[in-house]
């Protein structure tokens, strides 16, 4: 019955994002419309600054940013396609994935930077604060007609990084300065942060494939994004960073998955 249950709720989500929000745009067409959901806290602050400094625009996106007050309300939105997108805590998004909901994560958000100095000694500390994060996640069954406009939205989060970096350090650089650091961004979805999150929440059933996590995270999604920005700003800093720490290196996709993997790097471990 509940599987039933979600196949149905994918086959509405699937029919109203191909009427609006994943339909592929003619010449004449509108801009792409995405209603894109977030929590009011400061680890969603990609999407605010995407729309207020014009990323959206300079994407070919017209973006409705809908708030919400906590991660169990945006989660139901976008799986009753209330909402195509959204920017959620990965504690509670892995927790919906593992429950059966089919959302796709395509992007990072914000992490709260410990302040213990012991956090490095403590092995499921640090697993903890990571689950408080945030991820830009989609609904199940978006067609592959949705996939430039995912990309586009993607983009728009990668150049808002890059905003909210110069800005910083324009403001470290003014006279009287004093910033804190309570947040740590990054755009990507980073795969091996998520299975750190999903293993120490125990959320690997038995009966899930060992893959079933990597299924969920569509990183292609970031790595073509960042590709893109690349292709017009190849000497741009912040890309470039962005681009080294990344997992999408030449060759590193097994056929069977088509997940991105990269060399110099062991499941659990971090990008140097």
């Amino acid at each position: 019955m509940m599987a039933r249950l979600i196949a149905l709720l994918a086959g509405l989500c699937l029919m109203t994002s191909a009427m609006s929000f994943f339909a592929a745009p003619s010449a004449a067409s509108e801009t792409p419309s995405i209603r894109l959901g977030y929590l009011d806290q400061p680890g969603s602050a990609l999407c605010r600054i995407a729309a207020k400094r014009g990323h959206f625009r300079e994407e070919g996106l017209r973006v409705e940013l809908v708030a919400f007050p906590d991660s169990a309300k945006g989660l139901a939105a976008l799986e009753r396609c209330a909402i195509d997108a959204g920017a959620f805590a990965i504690t509670d998004s892995l927790r919906a994935i593992a429950g059966g909901k089919g959302f796709r994560i395509i992007a990072g958000g914000g992490t709260p930077v410990s302040g213990d100095p012991l956090a490095e000694l403590d092995d499921t500390l640090p697993a903890e604060i990571e689950g408080r994060a945030v991820v830009v996640l989609i609904a199940a069954g978006w067609p592959d007609t949705g996939k430039q406009t995912m990309i586009g939205l993607t983009a728009a989060l990668i150049r808002a990084h890059r905003t909210r970096l110069l800005d910083l350090q324009s403001a470290s650089a003014a006279p009287g300065s004093r910033l804190g650091n309570p947040l740590h961004f990054n755009p990507n979805p980073d795969y091996y942060r998520l299975e750190r999150v999903w293993r120490a929440l125990g959320l690997q059933s038995t009966a899930m494939p060992r893959d079933f996590l990597a299924n969920h995270v569509y990183e292609e999604i970031y790595c073509d994004a960042l590709d893109r920005l690349l292709d017009s700003s190849a000497d741009d800093p912040v890309f470039k960073k962005l681009s080294s720490q990344s997992v999408c290196t030449p060759d590193c996709c097994p056929v069977a998955t088509g997940k991105k993997v990269p060399q110099n790097k062991t499941p659990g471990g971090k990008n140097q």
